[in-house]
């Protein structure tokens, strides 16, 4: 399960990495015959209701910056790859951040939209009243946007507390990803799956590695 944010340049900013390395990881996927997932295919896979690909990954994508319908979407579309946006819907229409035209092309492309709070604030900083509507005012958002069902969360900064966890699950979320290191499995808390947070300070061999050592682990 990989994670990206912007797809961009701008140096030393670990979450921004470069078109060129993007375009190379996802050739190399491609090549090693791995098979990107939609949501849909991750969670059928990980209840045991479908076979996995020998080599699933499920890209993601966290905040919602413009670059991933103008850089990111054509680069995945050149392999028919799916991916998965963990939007923030508060940030729609700032500068550098996706409008609602854009959300709406990049699911049209097959891309799942799902929630990562409203505002991307540090979720254990809040009251429980806090955190509710911040989680599922971006969700109700969405939905309405989209009208597709948007139950899968992304914590923003990979923070949560007992408080996050009651109401993800008192709201019927079916999943939440972390920012932990590794794959995502069926042995994790279905609000506590992993994923590898792809640096643009890693050079490619880096990557690859995190890449097949996570495969090998899980």
């Amino acid at each position: 399960m990989l994670n990206y944010h912007s797809i961009g340049v701008e140096p030393g900013n670990t979450y921004v990495l470069h078109p060129d390395m993007f375009a190379r990881q996802m050739d190399y996927l491609a090549a090693h015959h791995y098979t990107p997932l939609t949501l849909g295919d991750f969670a059928r896979i990980i209840e045991k209701k479908q076979p996995s690909p020998e080599r699933p990954v499920l890209l993601t994508f966290d905040d919602g910056y413009a670059n991933n319908a103008e850089v990111a979407m054509p680069i995945l579309q050149r392999h028919g790859f799916p991916a998965t946006l963990f939007l923030s819907p508060g940030f729609i229409g700032q500068p550098g951040y996706l409008s609602w035209p854009q959300v709406q092309e990049l699911s049209a492309a097959g891309w799942d939209i799902a929630p990562h709070s409203m505002t991307h604030p540090h979720l254990p900083q809040l009251s429980i009243e806090q955190q509710r509507e911040e989680i599922t005012e971006s969700r109700r958002r969405i939905e309405h946007a989209l009208g597709k069902s948007a139950d899968v969360f992304a914590y923003p900064f990979g923070e949560y507390n007992e408080d996050t966890l009651k109401i993800l699950k008192e709201e019927a979320f079916r999943y939440a990803f972390t920012t932990k290191e590794g794959y995502a499995t069926p042995n994790q808390s279905p609000y506590e799956l992993s994923r590898i947070v792809v640096r643009s300070e890693d050079d490619f061999a880096t990557w690859v590695q995190k890449l097949s050592n996570s495969a090998r682990r899980n």
